[in-house]
């Protein structure tokens, strides 16, 4: 059976580049190949409002030239740095989202790398990465920010909050954890407006704090067997998901999160927490597919 690649999608910006070297670390730990995918368009689109009096003259074959050449000088630095990861650099005529999404179907992981304003390209993986994550069939990691340093607590944070994905990313989360040999934090935010409608009008915050305590254990049994090396540390927080899983991204080594999309087929809807920690965390988001 063929080993299904690592995937980074490349622009020629910083912020995609720090997404390859990412990708190229998660590689070496997985031991699978890095493919470096840049997506192009031909014709060129330039917009509706020109800038000159007629379009530019660019002859295809020189966009497929410098398509190629921009993921080769990304594979070129990649092959410097990670010499023991086999790189494949291939550039791919179509749009990005389409590009990368077909990319999924035939990728362990896809990962992309969030928006360098002021870079030109920049904006491909900043507009897109939401659109993707919410319809990839693969996980999906955005580089937000640098991961945090193990030797100052950094761990991988996993966020759960009782739906289907939550055993999927407790998995991850730890699968992750192994390899890097960092801790998890287990962190499940409650909010008593968002639980009243449920029927937790009648339960004082003790009652809740409790309850969400108990749920969490449950979900938690069977983890430190299977991982007996991984650090657990669970955290029930009674504040909005997407503040208090921003505020535990700050210097975390990665934060994994389910998708929860909603007509992911048809749109490219993320479910709202993880809209959130896509647009404000600080450290790279893993998003994990849940389509149904």
């Amino acid at each position: 059976m063929t080993t299904l690649p690592v995937v980074a999608g490349v622009d020629g910006s910083p912020g995609s580049l720090a997404a390859a070297r990412w990708a190229a670390v998660e590689a070496r730990s997985r031991r699978r190949p890095l493919r470096l995918v840049h997506a192009y368009r031909w014709p060129p689109n330039y917009g509706a409002a020109p800038m000159y009096a007629t379009w530019p003259v660019v002859d295809e074959l020189e966009i497929k030239k410098g398509a190629q050449e921009t993921v080769e000088l990304a594979a070129e630095q990649i092959r410097a740095e990670y010499g023991s990861v086999e790189v494949e650099a291939v550039s791919v005529e179509g749009s990005r989202v389409p590009v990368l999404l077909a990319e999924s179907e035939r990728a362990a992981l896809l990962v992309l790398g969030s928006r360098e304003l002021g870079t030109v390209g920049s904006v491909l993986l900043g507009s897109v990465g939401a659109g993707v994550a919410a319809r990839a069939s693969c996980p999906v990691v955005v580089v937000r920010g640098p991961a945090g340093n193990p030797d100052e607590g950094a761990a991988v944070v996993a966020a759960v909050d009782g739906g289907e994905t939550s055993a999927q990313v407790l998995e991850y989360a730890f699968q992750h954890a192994e390899r890097y040999g960092v801790g998890v934090r287990v962190v499940l935010c409650w909010w008593a407006h968002l639980y009243r409608p449920a029927g937790w009008l009648t339960e004082t915050y003790h009652q809740a704090q409790t309850r969400a305590e108990e749920w969490l254990s449950v979900a938690l049994a069977g983890f430190a067997e299977k991982y007996p090396t991984v650090p657990v540390t669970p955290m029930v927080m009674e504040e909005h998901a997407v503040d208090g899983l921003v505020a535990e991204s700050m210097n975390a080594y990665l934060l994994v999160v389910g998708s929860h999309g909603r007509h992911a087929l048809a749109g490219t809807l993320l479910g709202s927490v993880s809209q959130g920690v896509l647009h404000h965390a600080t450290c790279p988001v893993a998003v994990l597919p849940c389509h149904s």
